[in-house]
């Protein structure tokens, strides 16, 4: 009777442990078969370093606020120096009512009526709700930012 109870109980631990190391194949079966997305990460980064980096458009005085940009920053030639890949970015700035548009890398930015090419270029679009810090007033602001990349 001593054996039979033992032999049961060694059937179940075969079980369990038969079990766990299916679902560990299984999970590393499925992890491993995961595709990162080189540019769409890339894109996200570069989009995060626009809106939040003070040397980009992230309004700051003395600590960066965040979803606050500065008006001032707002120009080609301090994007050009914040956006040194190459990478082709359109950014539009809407308040108030105005709109104002900034081409970055004209090269690549130039073909974004292109987008429906997905074997050439890589497009992506984010919309995102900021304030507008311009001297003392707060605006809010929608800012639409396109990147655009050769694959």
């Amino acid at each position: 009777m001593d054996i039979a109870k033992e032999s049961i109980y060694w059937i179940f631990r075969i079980m369990a442990v038969s079990l766990i190391i299916v679902i560990l194949i299984i999970m590393i079966g499925s992890i491993s078969d995961h595709e990162v997305e080189d540019n769409k990460i890339k894109s996200e980064i570069l989009r995060n370093k626009i809106i939040l980096d003070e040397n980009c458009l992230a309004y700051s005085d003395h600590r960066v606020h965040l979803g606050m940009i500065d008006k001032k920053k707002f120009n080609e030639l301090h994007l050009e120096n914040c956006i040194n890949e190459g990478i082709g970015v359109v950014l539009n700035l809407t308040y108030d009512n105005f709109s104002e548009e900034i081409l970055i890398n004209d090269d690549l930015a130039d073909k974004i009526d292109f987008c429906y090419d997905e074997k050439t270029f890589y497009c992506e679009r984010e919309i995102y709700y900021l304030i507008l810090k311009d001297d003392s007033a707060e605006i809010p602001s929608t800012l639409i930012i396109d990147a655009i990349r050769l694959k």
